[in-house]
């Protein structure tokens, strides 16, 4: 274990994030989905919540100023009606974390999520059991002060 870094990043995570480069994308995957036919690399991890997971994540890696759409989550269909709570509980997170700047939370189609999903740099699969808590950010650049 290291100092001042979440139990929430396992190595296996923090080699993920480390590794990507500037505008690869990231699915954090609840554990409904199934991410180990959608992706390139899978990683699991032990989280229990996903938004806990985001917010470790997000004091390492800078979201992708450039696109008008960095994160992204997928939109409930058959049926399903309600506006996934957790959508909320990212909206704090990004606030929190990019207090002065708007980021916003880019709602996509079904399809359209599974089509970022292959194509992403890396999956990380959590234990997260709420419905929609998938997300997918794209990574920013780094710059050393």
């Amino acid at each position: 274990m290291l100092m001042e870094i979440s139990k929430l990043i396992i190595p296996e995570v923090f080699e993920t994030i480390y590794r990507m480069g500037h505008r690869d994308e990231l699915v954090i995957a609840d554990a409904n989905y199934y991410a180990s036919a959608m992706g390139k690399r899978l990683v699991h991890s032990n989280a229990f919540n996903n938004t806990e997971l985001l917010s470790a994540i997000l004091k390492y890696f800078p979201i992708d100023e450039d696109e008008e759409f960095a994160v992204n989550v997928m939109t409930p269909d058959h049926g399903y009606e309600q506006i996934p709570e957790i959508w909320n509980e990212y909206e704090n997170v990004l606030k929190k974390v990019f207090y002065n700047k708007k980021i916003i939370l880019n709602k996509i189609s079904r399809q359209e999520f599974y089509l970022r999903s292959k194509n992403a740099y890396a999956t990380i699969q959590t234990y997260d059991p709420r419905l929609y808590a998938d997300i997918i950010i794209r990574k920013g650049v780094v710059i050393e002060e």
